[in-house]
């Protein structure tokens, strides 16, 4: 193993600014990263000043996209979690398990790195919904509190 791939596996925290880090989805701020590559989720902008705005009042944002880290492409096929497979919505013959996991792996090291306690994710999602989340469940399991938007 490389030192880079050792380095990757144990990241340096990286020293706490004058507010925590909190991470946020990256939808939430407006960048058309979902599925879709739409700015509306059923006709309700996704963008959410209010939250974003108060959230940036307390913490230090840190907003990421795992479907994005996992090296999915956006567009991309929806997804839904059926068995513990990540797979497409519509006939459920392409497996997307992999990319999900390495998403969802890469935000936990960076949460690790930044010392995120708490995470703002997008409801019913397969990888930031709370309760059937990739994503959100493996926060969940390693101390991040989770919160749906």
């Amino acid at each position: 193993m490389t030192d880079i791939a050792i380095e990757r596996m144990t990241p340096p925290t990286i020293p706490k600014p004058d507010k925590p880090y909190v991470l946020i989805s990256l939808c939430f701020l407006g960048v058309p990263c979902r599925y879709h590559a739409k700015l509306t989720k059923m006709g309700h902008e996704l963008f959410k000043k209010k939250i974003v705005m108060e959230l940036a009042q307390k913490y230090t944002l840190l907003p990421l996209c795992g479907e994005q880290l996992g090296g999915l492409p956006t567009p991309r096929d929806a997804c839904a979690v059926i068995d513990g497979k990540v797979v497409d919505r519509n006939t459920g013959t392409k497996d997307y398990t992999k990319e999900y996991n390495q998403g969802e792996q890469e935000i936990l090291r960076l949460c690790r790195m930044f010392q995120v306690e708490r995470a703002y994710l997008l409801k019913d999602s397969p990888m930031c919904g709370r309760g059937y989340g990739v994503l959100a469940d493996l926060l969940e399991e390693n101390d991040i509190m989770v919160f749906k938007e």
